[in-house]
């Protein structure tokens, strides 16, 4: 009973020493390896001497048996005190005041872009900082470290276990918030995952002790009690020792620029440019003249102050007049406050020198109504539509260099020029179908890849009518402008006839039915395919009967020309929505043919990326593709800020504006006894640092006990062996 009671309270910090105490065997073998070897001569003479001897040689035989025991201890206390052995304590059956067993620490440290809220001059995340580097500074010899940052996506910055504490402070000094959010279910994969490699690597005596450091905002740590990461979140707290911290503060002041939109992402010279911005306090107490600046191009060119009471938001308004053509980033930007990540928004505009539209035709004039609803009001302008194609010119033309393809009731299309539209349509390109009494359904319906360019399947015209419009609330953004204008014409637009359809299963990316008949029969349906848009129009406008067949009356209307305006406009905004973006999302985009072809010592061609803070990075792209130019991606998007792109060392850089996605800006943060909690064992909140090294410092009292038990052994071993050599000699 003693012995068990011994035993559940007594513990080895590197029990695996133990065997060295196989070493004990050594004098054995060697006793009896060298025992000597006698040849016994009977002689009466010496039988007296004999006895004499006998009774000698028994005293010298247990003088060397106590030898070797001695000898033989040694080797065992010497085994046992490398064992490092403890006694455990009452309440947690860890070490009390006893030498611990070795610990893999592994920290987890959130870098979302909420720790870099500052309290007193200094970050949350800092304080994290400090925390970590305090466990790994007091830290015993023979402690392990791996350290993850839970960002979008989570890294491991010491995939350990890993001995090098000096790698691990250097590491945790490097950590710099992301503006890209926390994936935490794939950061508890990520943890658990090294975790399980630390028990399978290191020896059993080594405990695992996960200690996430995070402000547990509801964003991202909603998720382990309702969401994705509640099984990875249990699990893990089942497996091993979790210790959680908070860093949140009870108070916070932070202000935000939540939205920054614009009337349109592209836009002429000389066309006034509505900016609108959304700026809102999650504080606890009102700002006044908060100082609020518009910036074009890195230049500040006005300023606004405004009273924003506690948890309320004002939208401010801004008329930019663009000059000059080229790609142009719109900011809005307030002073620095405690979390400057999210005090600014940004937009790419692009600035063209007139209205760039591909219409194609399929007889000559088809299109002329549709260009003088598009040309500009001043007479002196110059033409804003670049070119005009013949149907059959389709197949051979470069796509590419236009925004926007508009086609205007083709009855005649070959799979070829379809195939190039899908094609470019996929690219990021925008495609304006005008389907009207030309209009062949065999065309439309057979899509040489199965896809099919319009996601939708014609089936017949509908009967003729006097068809009445519904706006559909004006929720679509080709409709919005005619809202609270009941007499701009659009719900007396006389439509007579329209094709009928049967949306795709299932339905294509972004379906949206803009504009339908009362009966809820679509008239105008836009959807997604790859990184463009494709607008269907199913009543072609016309400036006559075709056929002796009239579709509607939509070119005298007085809503035609600001319909027909906002149907190019949204295609074109559509078109280039990908320069503008959030913070962890990729900058895509395609080299031209020209730039993608090989310099001429062979090296593959790159792009060029110089990030926000000034650093430039070349990625290589591949081999030259014919259809479009090259892809390229680049995914190093975690840092807010304006990335600018070059393909060739003669062209000129594209902007990509790359803003936080807001959703961390209202700080909002759960409590640890909000967490679900699991035994055994259960979570363990950790107020301060000194509470994560419970049992870390304490006193080897029990291993010195040993060393002096050798000591004792090695000094009585020598003594005896003096003492029988002397007796002998």
């Amino acid at each position: 009973m003693f012995l068990n009671q011994v035993l559940a309270v007594a513990g080895l910090a590197s029990g695996w020493m133990l065997w060295w105490g196989l070493a004990a065997a050594i004098p054995v073998l060697l006793h009896y390896l060298y025992r000597r070897r006698q040849k016994t001569i009977r002689w009466a003479a010496i039988g007296l001497l004999m006895q004499v001897v006998e009774r000698e040689a028994r005293r010298i035989r247990l003088e060397q048996l106590l030898l070797l025991l001695l000898r033989t201890l040694i080797l065992v206390v010497l085994a046992i005190a490398l064992a490092r052995p403890y006694w455990r304590s009452d309440d947690d059956s860890q070490p009390a005041s006893g030498a611990r067993p070795p610990v893999c620490w592994i920290v987890a440290i959130d870098v979302s872009y909420s720790m870099g809220y500052r309290v007193d001059n200094e970050s949350r995340l800092q304080v994290a900082q400090q925390r970590a580097m305090r466990i790994v500074e007091s830290a015993q010899d023979g402690d392990a470290f791996a350290l993850i940052a839970l960002g979008q996506p989570p890294q491991a910055l010491v995939a350990g276990p890993s001995f090098d504490r000096q790698a691990m402070l250097g590491e945790l000094g490097r950590l710099a918030p992301h503006d890209a959010g926390c994936d935490l279910h794939r950061g508890l994969q990520l943890v658990a995952d090294l975790a399980q490699r630390a028990v399978e690597s290191l020896p059993p005596s080594t405990q695992v002790r996960v200690l996430l450091l995070s402000d547990l905002g509801s964003d991202h740590w909603q998720a382990v009690i309702d969401g994705e990461a509640a099984k990875p979140f249990e699990q893990l707290n089942k497996a091993h020792s979790v210790e959680i911290e908070s860093l949140a503060e009870e108070r916070i002041a932070n202000c935000a620029v939540t939205e920054l939109r614009s009337a349109a992402v592209r836009t002429v010279v000389g066309q006034p440019l509505q900016l609108e911005a959304t700026v809102r306090n999650f504080g606890a107490e009102a700002v006044a003249q908060l100082p609020v600046q518009w910036v074009i191009d890195g230049n500040t060119v006005a300023s606004q102050r405004v009273d924003i009471a506690a948890g309320e938001q004002q939208v401010l308004q801004y008329e930019h007049l663009p000059t000059a053509a080229g790609p142009s980033v719109v900011a809005v930007a307030l002073p620095a406050d405690r979390l400057p990540a999210d005090n600014s928004r940004r937009q790419v505009i692009e600035v063209r020198q007139r209205q760039e539209v591909l219409f194609v035709e399929q007889q000559t004039g088809d299109a002329r109504l549709l260009k003088l609803s598009l040309a500009p009001r001043e007479p002196a302008s110059p033409d804003p539509i670049d070119n005009t194609l013949s149907v059959f010119e389709l197949s051979a033309s470069e796509l590419q260099n236009w925004p926007v393809v508009v086609l205007v009731d083709l009855a005649s299309l070959d799979r070829a020029s379809l195939s190039r539209l899908e094609n470019y349509v996929r690219q990021g390109g925008a495609v304006v179908c005008l389907l009207g009494p030309r209009t062949l359904p065999s065309v439309w319906n057979e899509s040489p890849d199965g896809s099919g360019l319009l996601g939708f399947r014609l089936l017949e015209p509908a009967v003729q009518d006097n068809w009445s419009i519904d706006p559909r609330d004006y929720a679509s953004p080709i409709v919005a402008p005619f809202a609270g204008y009941p007499d701009s014409g659009l719900l007396t637009t006389p439509i007579f006839r329209f094709w009928k359809i049967q949306p795709r299963q299932p339905l294509p990316p972004a379906w949206s039915v803009d504009l339908a008949t009362q009966q809820q029969d679509a008239l105008i349906v836009r959807h997604g395919l790859g990184a463009g848009t494709v607008i269907s129009v199913l009543s072609a406008p016309s400036a006559a009967a075709v056929d002796g067949e009239t579709w509607n009356a939509m070119a005298s209307w007085p809503s035609f020309v600001p319909l027909m305006q906002r149907l190019v406009q949204v295609a074109t905004d559509t078109s280039t929505a990908g320069q503008t973006l959030l913070a962890g999302q990729p900058l895509v985009g395609r080299m031209p043919l020209a730039a993608a072809t090989p310099p001429a010592d062979g090296s593959p061609p790159t792009i060029t990326v110089t990030t926000p803070d000034g650093a430039e990075v070349r990625l290589d792209v591949g081999e030259r593709q014919a259809a479009g130019g090259t892809p390229w991606a680049f995914l190093q998007t975690q840092h807010s800020g304006v990335y600018w792109v070059r393909s060739s060392p003669a062209s000129q850089p594209q902007p990509y504006a790359v803003n936080v996605d807001g959703s961390e800006s209202g700080l909002q943060s759960l409590g640890v006894d909000q967490l679900p909690k699991f035994a055994p064992p259960l979570v363990r909140v950790s107020e301060a640092p000194e509470t994560l090294q419970q049992g870390v410092e304490s006193s080897p009292w029990l291993s010195r006990l040993w060393l002096l038990a050798l000591g004792g052994l090695l000094i009585c071993e020598s003594w005896l062996a003096w003492l029988l050599g002397r007796r002998v000699g």
